[in-house]
């Protein structure tokens, strides 16, 4: 890293703005991707230059008037804004990423009852993902130099790979999928879509996933799609290129998180939840996200204590906020949510509370106190709450944890396992297993799962990549294994 500066590329920046009397205010960004991208930005300092779309109007009106001139003496690195044009970012941002394309990585299309996607998707994918890509592409290109290393960020930007390589073809790109990746989820997208976003993956020098699952997944559709795999080196080779495809499980930045978590403001919350209840506390913190399976968790809380009249004591804290309202799916999903607890109180009052706020502080004071965190996704790239739990719980609480959370590849040892997360009564059982472990059961199991979320920091993560991206340069394997080989 002593010559080659570092470009990172993603939708949402590292900051985000509002307007006040005195000019613009900003706030970091929320989310696993900003913690675990912004301390490394900073150490690179100069090296390093974030592009992002302004995703507000706060934020085109900050870049215009250059409120964003500044942050390099504040973050240490530079950050350029994109001023997409309204319409083309609701389609680019709304009706492909977040649905199409997060709807086929989550394989939501049965849970949602969708049928495929037709003309109105594909127009979409024509008319603006394509173009804002190529925005995000023109942009790289103005910003780097041929030695630096790209690093684009998630579903977003699936295509901009491609259109940066056919302009610099000896460029040296990387591309990572926050979410997870479903195989089979992309068989209900148009065509064109579907070997769009694969081959325009497949201009990366390097692809990036959670976890070995999303890798074997992304591969296997390769196959199918009778590109050349070679699945015990990790890596596929299209149109005479060779794309390797590795395994980068995001870590939390635990110390951090424990700090925060002994604050008096956290600490205040955890005790006015414990001097609510009179019982066993279960706890989860979600966005109102339909892979997330907040509804099943409910039915199946539900379910346990209409047959287990000695767990009605049990009170079940759910923080949750509300995601992606603009789209129908999510309202929806929202109602269900709210109509699924009202079903549950009816028959057990008081035994579900929901808090219907972003509140992380509240959410920290949750997770400290819970006896039982359930995690139940459908599908999920990684799950950062389960790390989050298992690192600031202070009462020896129990993990339920699906399969179908990337997480579930470092803590499903250690965690009362889902093993359907579909299936409402296995859930349901797996609760009660969980406020049965003993003390000491419990003790161990969550300091099997600390110690494991200790391990890594979010500064690794990203370190790892750009180690392989500069092997690759140089004409070598990347230096992370194939995950399971």
């Amino acid at each position: 890293m002593d010559k080659a500066g570092v470009v990172l590329v993603s939708n949402r920046g590292p900051v985000s703005f509002s307007e006040s009397d005195a000019g613009f205010d900003y706030k970091k960004g929320a989310g696993g991707l900003a913690g675990a991208m912004d301390p490394v930005a900073r150490e690179l300092g100069q090296q390093a230059v974030w592009i992002a779309a302004a995703t507000s109007d706060a934020d085109r009106k900050a870049a215009a008037e250059g409120a964003l001139d500044d942050l390099p003496d504040e973050l240490g690195y530079r950050v350029r804004f994109l001023d997409i044009e309204p319409d083309a970012y609701a389609q680019y941002y709304d009706v492909v990423s977040n649905r199409m394309l997060w709807f086929a990585n989550h394989c939501l299309w049965d849970e949602l009852g969708l049928g495929a996607f037709g003309d109105e998707e594909l127009e979409a994918w024509k008319s603006a993902y394509l173009p804002v890509n190529e925005i995000f592409a023109r942009a790289v290109l103005e910003e780097t130099k041929p030695d630096d290393l790209i690093l684009f960020q998630d579903y977003h930007l699936t295509v901009a790979p491609q259109l940066v390589r056919r302009e610099r073809p000896e460029q040296t790109i990387f591309h990572f999928t926050h979410s997870s990746f479903c195989a089979k989820g992309l068989d209900r997208v148009p065509e064109p879509v579907r070997r769009g976003v694969v081959e325009g993956l497949l201009g990366a020098d390097l692809l990036g996933f959670h976890v070995a699952p999303w890798v074997d997944a992304f591969l296997e559709l390769c196959q199918a799609m009778d590109l050349d795999v070679d699945r015990e080196r990790g890596r596929v080779t299209h149109r005479g290129r060779t794309t390797w495809v590795r395994a980068y499980p995001i870590p939390i930045d635990a110390a951090a998180l424990q700090e925060l978590a002994r604050s008096e403001t956290v600490h205040t919350w955890g005790e006015r939840f414990l001097d609510e209840v009179t019982g066993p506390v279960v706890v989860r913190a979600d966005r109102t996200e339909p892979s997330k399976n907040i509804v099943r968790g409910f039915e199946a809380f539900g379910v346990l204590l209409d047959r287990r009249a000695d767990l009605r004591h049990v009170t079940f804290f759910a923080c949750l906020y509300g995601s992606r309202q603009t789209m129908d799916e999510y309202q929806q999903y929202l109602v269900d949510i709210e109509e699924t607890i009202a079903s549950v109180n009816e028959r057990h009052p008081d035994a579900i509370r929901m808090f219907l706020k972003d509140d992380y502080e509240r959410t920290l004071g949750a997770l400290s106190i819970y006896d039982v965190l359930l995690v139940n996704p459908i599908m999920d790239g990684m799950n950062l709450v389960s790390k989050e739990g298992v690192a600031v719980n202070r009462r020896n609480g129990a993990l339920v944890l699906s399969k179908g959370a990337g997480s579930f590849q470092e803590l499903g040892d250690f965690a009362v396992q889902i093993e359907d997360a579909l299936d409402v009564e296995a859930t349901a059982e797996a609760i009660e297993r969980a406020l049965e472990l003993s003390v000491d059961e419990r003790r161990a199991a969550l300091e099997s799962e600390r110690a494991a979320v200790e391990a890594t920091k979010p500064e690794d993560w990203i370190y790892a990549q750009i180690e392989d991206l500069e092997a690759i340069a140089d004409e070598r394997a990347p230096v992370t294994p194939v995950s399971g080989r």
